[in-house]
């Protein structure tokens, strides 16, 4: 009987001209829009963030890995000026810059990465080392600025990857931010289908690996749901509801995933 290792081993063997191809195209749909969608705008506008090329490069690289998002619902209203989502795992970048021009609250390890990170300090995302209260202080006033600027920010308000569909709580630093500059926030719940767990994010793992097996995948297929946008009047209130809405829309996702695998009817979303 072949073993779990076995079978993934073939399966690296038929991933790994698709992986290749995706990754040369990704490596060069990058370079295209960094260098002739931002840092060439930002030769008469130093100070722009560009989301609408950021928002560019997300489609594009969402179209490169095969990405097919399956919206529950179709955003109605104004956008929100903060962005908030659960974040299961790198797919969560490119499904939301699909809908939303944005730049995103993004972990200080990223800003280190030979060459990306100097990209990424050039499209004016904001970075954090959430383990740290000085940087926390640093980035909550740096989202300020950005928001009085009119930018848009991405917020994931758990810190990390989670891939289940119980959620960590949501820090409230920029539901705080909001609620002080007056501006709105919207939530989004994103959800990695058939089974997220066969694409679950693993933070123990390096992320070159886990990059590779999505962009050898054939086809990945995402859902997102909507909410309006509201006007923050309790921070820590509004965060604690918005995380409840995420544990509870993954739940009810999972109950419907066991009812259809035994059978039965689904549930409805």
């Amino acid at each position: 009987m072949a073993t779990r290792g076995d079978r993934a081993r073939k399966m690296s063997l038929w991933n790994t001209p698709r992986l290749a191809l995706r990754a040369v195209a990704a490596f060069l749909w990058t370079l295209l829009v960094h260098y002739f969608g931002v840092r060439l705008r930002q030769l008469f506008r130093p100070n722009e963030r560009c989301l609408g090329a950021i928002s560019t490069w997300g489609s594009g690289l969402a179209w490169i890995m095969g990405v097919r998002v399956h919206p529950h619902n179709r955003r109605e209203g104004p956008m929100g000026d903060i962005v908030i989502a659960n974040h299961m795992g790198f797919l969560d970048v490119p499904v939301l810059l699909r809908y939303f021009p944005a730049v995103f609250v993004i972990k200080m390890e990223l800003r280190r990465v030979f060459y990306f990170g100097g990209c990424l300090a050039k499209q004016g995302h904001v970075f954090v080392d959430r383990g740290d209260g000085d940087s926390r202080q640093r980035a909550a006033a740096d989202l300020a600025a950005v928001l009085e600027q009119g930018d848009r920010v991405i917020v994931f308000p758990e810190g990390r990857a989670s891939p289940g569909a119980k959620r960590l709580p949501f820090r409230r630093g920029s539901f705080e931010v909001a609620q002080r500059l007056g501006k709105r926030v919207e939530l989004c719940v994103i959800d990695y289908l058939p089974d997220r767990r066969v694409l679950e994010w693993d933070v123990n793992r390096p992320m070159r690996s886990q990059l590779a097996d999505l962009f050898g995948r054939r086809r990945i297929d995402v859902s997102v749901e909507f909410f309006p946008a509201e006007t923050v009047h309790d921070a820590e209130r509004l965060a604690d509801r918005y995380r409840d809405i995420v544990e509870q829309r993954l739940l009810a996702h999972d109950a419907e995933r066991e009812a259809l695998a035994a059978g039965g009817p689904a549930t409805g979303r």
